[in-house]
């Protein structure tokens, strides 16, 4: 044991030595390859010295025997020391290879020098240090808080800023309003903060490029300017966005969370549009594309939460199986639907998805990512029979595993980016009744055996990502109705713009999609005299056609002098008045929440419109909403009473919309009510919901809800 200690502490005074001499000649030392080949174990040897030391410093608080054991001691702090040291001499061989600078990584730096000092000394010195316990009993406490602290700076260089603490912390951020929003405080630092000044702020400057303020921004980094004003397709902000993800130069790198194709598309648009900065968003040009982008980007829609049929899981279930690499979180509040997400992939094993099982019924979204996941984990995955949402991105499945996902009946979302899949690995689940978006870019299909598969499946969106081949596509944004839509007299037009030239606007006024062929082509203003729902797309060659816009136009009827409820709206969607039906503010169809709808579903929505002077209306319009995931349809049936007063009526006319097919998108509708000719002082307007919704639906079975904004007397 003698012999074992005179050299071991041989070995660790030459370490230390070594240490000391890349410390203080770091500035001036190039070091070879086989020597950065050891720089890169540093993350795998930490994990020694932080054990023994605390195990080591554990002792100096409890009581211990005399002979054999403290010679085992001594050798548990002669380890500790040695490997506090030599994971320190590689953590300085590591930094000499990364031109990455900043705070954290020289605070994490000397750091680890520190701890490797504080373990060479507690070695060497400890016939001194348990002579005077109060004094050891201080020295391990700070001894132990630096190995704390140097940890937490390690986090943050290979994770992110405040890694640890994360998930306890707010994540969203607060959206500002449009009108309000500033270019780059607003709209492009958020980005820029979210996905990349993990490695490129004051406390970790890689690259030397500091991306935490515009001035930053605009000095570059050692590759040079990040941008040019104008001219995106030649910046090397745009270029390192598009490079394959394996590429080295990829940014951010693969590890990392990605741009979302919205925040890409902003930062292109904000570059081309020559990188403002001060500036308001509302300054810049209605028409321009940054503004469309970045304006539906600071007011999302709001999403709508699906009803389900199954009991919440045990929340003691729920936080057992919560750790650092698998989250579990309920879909939305009171929900009892969960969204899983694991992380780390050398430490995934198909027991982390084995351990889910007594969830399966509650999990309806889960994120596999990167994550070693092989053909023999599905099995696992199709016991989660109520799953919608599944991300395999860049795993290891292959086409026979993409196969065995066709039993997924509720799989609306499936994400195959990366993986090994086939075209006819992919053609055996596009059947899934459910089954709306795929996305399969980086993949070994290519747009020729894609081709076919859109036309047999149209039902599916297929997305291919983008692919910088030369020959690129990418989609249009939508144009811009330039009239607001509402309630106009007599007669109005209704211009509509497009941000580019050379640009082809289809466009249909009977509330039916437009396509590149049958829609109306726009050339100039359309004058209208009759209430329509106009939808339009952009089309362009080379270019994907646009999502559409819709907006509604609505001629003014027979002002009623006063309307009362008959019925009350639910509590959640009510008004104050009955008078939002007339206010000529026509609802917004994608968000449903804002206060300019009345919904209904537990009873019938029925008002009365008194006029004081006789009229003789021939239609009623209702402006109402169809969002079938919403569980909000037309009503099943409508009616229309009309007399002299409540006591004395008679039925003018009734109406039973069409029912929504599966998938239909969420829209404004348009229902116009035919009636028999009568003069009258009083009309009764009764909508009932739908008792049952239609078999195809995931809550079939349940009431519907009605949706209604706007009622016009012709």
């Amino acid at each position: 044991m003698q012999t074992v200690k005179r050299i071991g502490g041989g070995i660790l005074f030459g370490s230390m030595v070594f240490l000391l001499f890349l410390v203080v000649f770091e500035s001036f030392l190039q070091i070879p390859s086989w020597l950065a080949v050891a720089g890169r174990l540093h993350p795998m040897f930490l994990h020694f010295p932080i054990v023994l030391l605390l195990i080591s410093f554990f002792t100096m608080w409890i009581p211990v025997g005399k002979g054999a054991d403290n010679e085992w001691l001594a050798l548990l702090r002669l380890v500790a020391a040695l490997s506090a040291v030599i994971t320190a001499i590689l953590g300085m061989l590591l930094s000499l290879e990364d031109a990455g600078e900043g705070n954290v990584l020289l605070l994490h730096k000397w750091g680890g020098v520190s701890i490797a000092i504080l373990g060479f000394l507690f070695y060497s010195y400890h016939n001194f240090l348990v002579k005077h316990v109060v004094f050891t009993k201080l020295f391990t406490i700070v001894a132990t808080f630096t190995i704390i602290i140097t940890g937490h700076w390690g986090a943050n260089l290979t994770h992110g800023e405040n890694y640890v603490l994360a998930p306890i912390q707010k994540q969203q951020r607060d959206l500002t309003p449009p009108d309000k929003a500033v270019v780059f405080a607003d709209v492009i630092q958020p980005i820029l903060e979210s996905k990349c000044t993990s490695c490129h702020s004051t406390s970790k400057l890689k690259g030397e490029l500091l991306l935490e303020n515009m001035e930053g921004l605009l000095a570059g980094g050692k590759s040079g300017p990040l941008f040019i004003p104008g001219q995106p397709d030649t910046s090397l902000l745009i270029r390192r966005l598009h490079l394959p993800m394996d590429d080295k130069k990829h940014m951010p790198p693969a590890s990392k969370p990605q741009l979302t194709e919205t925040e890409s598309a902003l930062l292109y648009a904000w570059i081309k549009a020559g990188a403002a900065t001060e500036d308001k968003l509302f300054s810049l040009p209605e028409q321009d594309t940054f503004r469309i982008l970045a304006t539906a980007y600071l007011q999302p829609a709001v999403p709508t939460q699906p009803v389900y049929d199954f009991k919440a899981a045990d929340e003691k279930k729920i936080l057992a199986l919560n750790n650092n690499y698998r989250i579990i979180v309920p879909l939305g509040k009171n929900s009892p639907a969960l969204s899983v997400n694991l992380y780390g992939r050398n430490i995934f094993t198909s027991k982390a998805l084995e351990e889910l099982l007594p969830l399966k019924q509650q999990i309806v979204e889960l994120n596999l990512s990167r994550l070693p996941v092989k053909d023999e984990d599905i099995k696992l995955i199709r016991q989660l029979t109520n799953i919608e949402k599944l991300n395999l991105n860049y795993t290891d499945v292959t086409a026979k595993g993409v196969e065995q996902l066709g039993t997924l009946t509720k799989l609306r979302e499936l994400t195959l980016s990366g993986t090994a899949v086939t075209a006819p690995a992919l053609e055996k689940i596009l059947p899934l009744p459910e089954l709306k978006s795929v996305f399969v870019w980086d993949t070994k299909i290519d747009s020729v055996q894609l081709q076919p598969l859109k036309a047999k499946f149209s039902n599916v969106y297929i997305e291919t990502g983008f692919i910088d081949n030369g020959d690129v596509m990418v989609a249009l944004s939508p144009p811009v109705i330039k009239t607001p839509q509402g309630i106009f007299n007599k007669t109005t037009t209704i211009e509509i713009r497009h941000p580019f030239k050379g640009v082809d606007i289809r466009y249909t006024l009977d509330g039916t999609p437009p396509d590149s062929v049958s829609g109306l082509l726009y050339t100039e203003p359309v004058a209208i005299n009759e209430s329509v729902t106009l939808i339009a797309n952009a089309y362009k060659k080379g270019w994907y056609g646009s999502t559409p816009v819709q907006a509604a136009f609505i001629k003014q009827g027979f002002a009623p002098d006063s309307i009362s409820f008959i019925t009350k709206p639910d509590p959640k969607y009510s008004a104050e008045t009955p008078g939002l039906l007339t206010d000529g503010a026509l609802g917004d169809y994608a968000n449903f929440s804002n206060g300019e709808w009345l919904g209904y579903q537990k009873n019938e929505a029925a008002y009365y419109f008194f006029f004081n002077n006789k009229v003789t209306p021939k239609n009623i319009l209702l402006q109402m909403l169809q969002n079938t995931g919403g569980h909000i349809f037309p009503p099943a049936k409508v009616e229309v009473w009309g007399g002299m007063d409540e006591g004395h009526m008679q039925l003018l006319g009734k109406l039973a919309p069409r029912v929504p097919e599966k998938n239909e998108p969420a829209r404004s509708l348009q229902e116009n009510i035919q009636l028999t000719t009568a003069e009258l002082h009083c009309l009764k307007i009764i909508l009932h919901p739908v008792a049952s919704l239609p078999p195809w639906h995931n809550s079939k079975g349940s009431p519907g809800w009605i949706f209604l904004s706007e009622i016009v007397v012709n």
